[in-house]
């Protein structure tokens, strides 16, 4: 195991020196990497980091969603730029599988806009909970506690996994809560969103599905979707995801954060995880 880790640091290293805001310093990226995960396996708990524009946030290790942020300054960056650069103070954001809030905290903490951030696993929830406050967003971000399908109804969801719980397969043998779940239909029921943002393991597919009254509101431009074939455990191909999402008008793009340049694509990307798509 020991002799493992002078490979990992430099895979490490090596992805760190691939990011905008590393400019050449990846020693320094790995130097917070190395010492975030020596302070947590000593003395596991959250603390408080600063970030970008003021903000702050807590995390802990497992927290995969936001601790990247201590070490590069800016995950997922090309969609965490696009974001900032187009959403705007009186538009609505919505943080489906929201984690514990990278992306709410930039769209009401940096561009001012109003979230609404939804995340079902109660843990995380409260994390969620915890760094809209520290950054005293409370009034700018509506948190909801639920999931979303379909249908209206239950679901399970795997626990245990700290920010990586997910939909519960049938028949896994794995500990299980029960989330309420409703259609996003029913949520923005009186809503005019500008931006959706959905990564929910897997379970995009049926997300949309409860969405397509809100999929045609011309208010909605932009879409952030994951695609990694994490719905193949649902019988969902990522192929699937994207024929259904794009025939309610939206197109797939990359985003030059340097140029501000928007170039459309053929498909969704491949070379990450997600996808912007923005209405035609």
């Amino acid at each position: 195991m020991i002799n493992k880790v002078p490979t990992k640091l430099k895979k490490r290293r090596k992805k760190f020196q691939s990011h905008p805001l590393i400019k050449g310093n990846a020693n320094g990226a790995l130097f917070r990497y190395i010492k975030f995960n020596v302070i947590q396996t000593i003395s596991p708990k959250d603390r408080k980091y600063n970030w970008i524009h003021g903000l702050k946030f807590f995390a802990k290790k497992g927290d995969a969603g936001i601790v990247s942020n201590i070490y590069i300054k800016l995950a997922d960056y090309e969609d965490s730029m696009f974001l900032m650069k187009h959403l705007k103070k009186d538009d609505v954001f919505v943080d489906i599988g929201a984690n514990v809030g990278h992306f709410t905290l930039l769209a009401s903490g940096v561009a001012k806009a109003r979230t609404i951030a939804i995340e079902p696993i109660p843990n995380t929830y409260e994390k969620l909970l915890k760094n809209v406050h520290v950054n005293n967003l409370q009034d700018n971000v509506e948190c909801l506690n639920i999931g979303l399908g379909e249908e209206k109804g239950e679901l399970k969801f795997t626990k245990g996994f700290d920010v990586m719980n997910r939909v519960a397969l049938e028949n896994e043998t794995v500990p299980t809560i029960t989330v309420p779940i409703q259609r996003l239909d029913d949520v923005l029921i009186s809503e005019e969103p500008t931006f959706l943002k959905i990564d929910v393991e897997g379970f995009e597919y049926f997300v949309l599905k409860g969405a397509t009254e809100t999929l045609q509101k011309s208010s909605l431009k932009y879409i952030l979707l994951e695609f990694n074939n994490s719905g193949d455990k649902f019988g969902i191909s990522d192929e699937k995801v994207f024929e259904f999402v794009t025939s309610f008008g939206f197109k797939p793009i990359s985003y030059d954060v340097e140029q501000h340049k928007i170039q459309v694509e053929t498909s969704y990307r491949t070379d990450k995880f997600n996808t912007i798509l923005v209405r035609e």
